[in-house]
């Protein structure tokens, strides 16, 4: 499936080149002029990547082109610089991707301190969270949710790879916090834990 000399994995490699967010397999598809397996040709350009300062990975549900760890450095005085985020905002960050849709009085009860107006505006801003719905609760408060710009701005292919809570603890990373009357982690968010299951 080639136009001329031109390969479809040569179309996809231009395609994730030129992409400034992840693409799905449908996405590229859609801006090919021909048909062509485009995982076949995914396949093939991250095998031609390997080895090299490149690489084509999967992220935040969708395929692009990125700069292996070890060469980046080389990199950083020409993109923009990456923003950083504060010991509190990455807790907050945390909170979110692991109890989504969560609300501000939850987070700030799995943290343990109350939390900056400042933080959770700083991270709406840059796109890592937005505003999720209304938990059906009195007072209906706003509910809180990660975005793909969180996954892309740590390279996580989806929710799912997070490592577990338990695993976590195990590691030394989380205290033992209760989390009585809390939303399942990765769940819906409409239930909560009972005290008396805890």
């Amino acid at each position: 499936m080639a136009e001329g000399n031109v390969t479809a994995s040569m179309m996809v490699e231009a395609i994730l080149l030129t992409s400034r967010d992840p693409l799905t397999i449908d996405d590229i598809a859609e801006r090919l002029p021909v048909r062509a397996d485009v995982r076949a040709s995914l396949a093939e350009l991250a095998e031609a990547y390997e080895g090299r300062s490149i690489s084509v990975i999967e992220t935040a549900g969708g395929w692009c082109v990125r700069t292996r760890p070890e060469h980046s450095d080389l990199c950083r005085k020409i993109l923009p610089r990456p923003l950083r985020l504060t010991r509190a905002a990455l807790e907050t960050l945390t909170v979110i991707a692991y109890f989504q849709p969560i609300t501000r009085s939850e987070i700030e009860r799995v943290r343990g301190v109350s939390l900056a107006k400042g933080t959770m505006d700083m991270l709406v801003w840059a796109g890592l969270v937005r505003p999720g719905p209304r938990r059906q609760t009195p007072g209906t408060p706003m509910t809180f949710l990660t975005t793909d710009a969180f996954l892309r701005q740590f390279d996580i292919r989806s929710l799912d790879d997070l490592p577990g809570i338990g695993e976590m603890r195990e590691a030394g990373l989380l205290a033992d916090v209760s989390t009585a009357g809390m939303p399942t982690p990765g769940g819906s968010g409409e239930g909560v834990i009972p005290a008396d299951e805890v």
